[in-house]
């Protein structure tokens, strides 16, 4: 939008800062502030561009004709100011000016905005009533509840679901983190609210655990919760960088017909309830950026390459073992289960898995537009398929050659 103002005189301060874009272009920044009854800072970029014109003047002299070729220097002047308020009192000036805001939707407010911590705070809070109404009806509606009670639960699983609660608190401190920091909160303030808001989300879901009968509150959970976010924050203070990264990968499994009304009762058959509960289906990484520990500001190796480890583990029909009652509503109640209910599956082997891979870190793919940044970014939870190595403890084959492992 172009609009014409005609300004009164007033005190100011103007620094100047130019750029060359080629011998006959260039910019002219200038921070302007204007001082009256209040201070207003302005941005205003000046384009300068150089133009020849040439003329040919022809004369003839004794006969002879002659050129002389005339050049006229002309110089264009191009304002842009940017700024959110239109002010009242500016240096003298009638023109038109460029109105645009200082920074785009995708970029982060250099200054503290008041309704971007609005927006966010509405959207952290209708997506974490959204997320709970999603937890409660894909897990917690199934099972019976009780008095609020600890639960010690560090066996279970390989451990799986413990790195599960990592990942989780990582991305949620993550997440929060950009978000706050979209509305120019500062880095310590945002990398602190990002940290304490995971937690939050962590310790509701702990909290309802420990008032159902199958589950209790687990301190082995909230000690993983911590490290997860801890492993962002630190990093994001020392280094204002993540080198290391936690990414999940999944792939659905395929149950044999016996065991069906096992891995449906333990792991559910919507594709939700699948995504929550399925150990044996899920696979947790942490890459590594090697070119990231580079200090040399000519070095060619790219940080987005990744190394990338992984942890999973398979055959796991149960918590601690494949031994379990039909028609018991936890597996601790083996020792009352009636022998006739009890299923004994220990021929079928549980084993852990490790990984070695390789990643992408989307963040660092050079990338111009702020919107395919902010996508890139998102993807970043997702371990990339990449051919793997991978170690395990079963009795047979204990190392095997992944071809592409998601």
């Amino acid at each position: 939008m172009l609009c014409n103002f005609a300004f009164a005189q007033n005190k100011f301060t103007l620094k100047r800062d130019t750029i060359w874009q080629n011998e006959n272009v260039y910019s002219l920044y200038y921070d302007t502030i204007f001082e009256k009854d209040y201070t207003i800072y302005a941005d205003t970029v000046v384009h300068i561009k150089k133009e020849l014109d040439n003329h040919i003047d022809t004369v003839i002299n004794n006969g002879n004709i002659e050129y002389i070729n005339h050049s006229t220097t002309h110089y264009k002047k191009y304002y842009d100011i940017h700024f959110d308020t239109i002010f009242n009192s500016a240096p003298i000036y009638s023109g038109k000016y460029k109105l645009r805001k200082p920074y785009k939707f995708f970029e982060n407010s250099p200054v503290l905005n008041k309704s971007r911590i609005g927006f966010i705070a509405g959207f952290n809070g209708g997506i974490y009533a959204a997320a709970n109404i999603w937890w409660n009806s894909a897990w917690y509606s199934k099972y019976n509840k009780s008095k609020f009670h600890f639960f010690n639960d560090w066996k279970g699983w390989y451990q799986v679901d413990k790195i599960a609660h990592g990942f989780n608190s990582y991305f949620i401190t993550d997440w929060s983190y950009h978000m706050f920091k979209w509305t120019g909160i500062k880095e310590k303030n945002a990398i602190w609210i990002g940290m304490l808001n995971a937690q939050m989300w962590m310790l509701s879901i702990e909290i309802n655990d420990g008032l159902q009968k199958k589950w209790g509150f687990s301190w082995g959970d909230i000690a993983f919760n911590m490290t997860g976010s801890l492993l962002f924050g630190i990093q994001q203070y020392l280094w204002h960088d993540q080198r290391f990264r936690l990414k999940i990968s999944a792939f659905p499994q395929k149950y044999a017909s016996d065991l069906r009304p096992r891995t449906d009762d333990l792991f559910g058959t919507s594709f939700t309830e699948l995504i929550l509960k399925d150990y044996n289906a899920t696979t947790f990484w942490l890459s590594v950026s090697p070119g990231s520990f580079i200090k040399k500001e000519n070095s060619k190796f790219p940080k987005w390459i990744m190394a990338s480890f992984g942890y999973g583990a398979q055959n796991m029909l149960g918590g601690t073992s494949n031994i379990w009652c039909s028609n018991a509503t936890s597996d601790d109640d083996i020792h009352n289960c009636d022998p006739s209910h009890i299923v004994d599956r220990t021929d079928i082997e549980r084993y852990r898995q490790f990984y070695l891979s390789a990643d992408i870190d989307w963040t660092k793919i050079p990338v111009k537009r702020k919107w395919a940044k902010t996508c890139l970014g998102i993807l970043n939870i997702i371990k990339l398929p990449f051919p793997a190595v991978e170690f395990n403890t079963s009795s047979t084959q204990k190392v095997k050659w992944r071809w592409l492992m998601f």
